[in-house]
């Protein structure tokens, strides 16, 4: 970061403490609701399973995506120059300029968001691969997708890396007109990405968010970019193209390992084009994948005649079935009024104790009264496969919300209605610390799934559950 003397246009003093999983939103107290925007609203400690794919810019009809589609070939096809031409150490030394942007927070990173350059093997697998192709001494490659098929130590974080790195440049310009419209503190940082015009790599300066707690620069990125794997991709071609043709009837579903269908590729490059072409005439049906897919009905209604089957208890590990089952449903069924945050295990006075976690950004009227009320940016439902409610259990909830940032409400989702003293001690909690806890059972997860079946909202089945709470205070 070059710093120029500026300062953030906001105040990062807002912190991240006792927020699960932050996203760049809840760092500077604005709502940013995910389903109303059109680029993925970053999450600061870990990636999300996404990746670029650039084949949603060679299909698009805005000219500045096919735009950014050329510029990425060009970069291919001058080091592809540079090999037939015997320029290796510059080719190599482009090739070593290629990074996985952590500025993006994009792909199967668990607990960071550090970012690795290209390998000295793979840049020498790459240029040694297009030294040995005589296809390649008169024309480039139609996609750079193409490399997964060819060389060994491609895939397709390395697609989305190459990708992201060619058109950083274009991103940046993107992120600053997002931050303007949405009011995004900003620093300024310097970026490397692709000039194709010079062929060269070059420097950006661009006004970027950050990360408060290092500093670090953030890229938004447009949602009609990202999969989760490339339209055109290794395993894909090998069940779709490779097996069925080398492989006898008996073998088609064999591994075969992927240096020796890479030979095979080398040797029938024909062959590797026709699975593109196929890919290419079949364009129509490549879209972007969505943040989240909630579960089908079908599969919801499985899920809730599993649970209800269960014992309550530990035996049998009947209560990580219950989280389990519990987890699926409630990611699914609240979506997209509650988006998923985390789910995580923590443990109180030697108890074990799973949370699912989501950030609430106010989507409906009684979520935007739980975050004026309570300060609940975030809801935490406590699990718990336990025959009856315990005082304990909702004491266990209140110490943590207590001590937590993410507000003063909790949901305990346990098995059967709370007993009347349970309830009496949830009404005190409320008078002495202003905390509310809700208690979810099997039947208001029936209750949900009906409501879905119905074509209602889930969501009203909690917002039923808080009006009940409400009418037990004391007036």
């Amino acid at each position: 970061m070059e710093d120029d003397g500026m300062t953030p246009s906001g105040d990062s003093s807002d912190s991240i403490d006792g927020v699960v999983n932050p996203r760049l939103s809840d760092v500077f107290g604005l709502v940013i609701r995910q389903d109303e925007v059109d680029f993925v609203v970053p999450h600061l400690h870990e990636d999300l399973p996404l990746y670029l794919d650039p084949f949603l810019l060679w299909k698009s009809d805005r000219a500045e995506y096919r735009s950014l589609h050329a510029a990425i070939l060009s970069f291919v096809d001058v080091i592809r120059i540079h090999v037939i031409e015997g320029r290796i150490i510059k080719a190599r030394a482009l090739l070593a300029e290629v990074s996985e942007p952590s500025e993006l927070g994009l792909g199967y990173a668990a607990g960071n968001k550090r970012g690795s350059a290209l390998g000295p093997s793979t840049i020498s697998a790459i240029t040694e691969m297009i030294a040995q192709m005589p296809q390649l001494e008169t024309t480039g490659l139609d996609h750079i997708e193409m490399l997964a098929l060819l060389v060994p130590g491609i895939a397709e974080d390395r697609i989305s890396d190459l990708t992201a790195s060619v058109i950083k440049g274009w991103l940046a310009q993107f992120t600053e007109r997002r931050c303007e419209d949405y009011g995004i503190p900003t620093l300024k940082y310097r970026l490397t990405t692709w000039d194709a015009d010079r062929r060269e790599w070059s420097h950006v300066d661009a006004n970027l968010p950050y990360n408060p707690t290092d500093g670090s620069p953030v890229l938004l990125v447009p949602l009609d970019m990202l999969r989760r794997l490339p339209w055109i991709n290794y395993g894909d071609y090998y069940r779709s193209t490779y097996a069925p043709l080398v492989l006898p009837p008996g073998r088609a579903t064999s591994a075969i390992a992927k240096k020796e269908v890479i030979a095979y590729n080398h040797a029938h490059f024909d062959i590797v084009r026709g699975y593109v072409a196929e890919r290419e005439k079949n364009a129509a049906a490549c879209g972007p994948d969505p943040i989240f897919v909630p579960l089908m009905l079908s599969t919801i209604k499985k899920k809730v005649v599993a649970l209800a089957a269960l014992p309550t208890g530990r035996e049998g590990g009947a209560d990580k079935k219950f989280e389990d089952l519990t987890f699926d449903l409630l990611s699914s069924l609240l979506y997209p009024e509650l988006d998923l945050a985390a789910a995580q295990v923590r443990t109180a006075s030697g108890a074990h104790i799973r949370d699912v976690i989501f950030h609430n950004d106010g989507k409906t009227p009684f979520l935007n009264d739980l975050r004026d009320l309570y300060g609940a940016r975030q809801a935490v439902f406590e699990l718990k496969n336990v025959a009856a409610l315990e005082t304990e259990h909702v004491n266990q909830l209140h110490r943590y919300l207590d001590n937590e940032d993410m507000g003063r409400f909790g949901i305990l989702v346990v098995r059967t209605a709370a007993r009347a003293s349970v309830q009496r001690n949830i009404v005190d909690l409320h008078s002495s610390k202003r905390a509310a806890i809700i208690c979810l059972d099997d039947s208001d997860l029936n209750l949900m799934v009906n409501l879905l079946d119905s074509g209602r909202r889930p969501i009203e089945a909690l917002r039923k559950k808080y009006v009940e709470f409400t009418r037990r205070l004391p007036k």
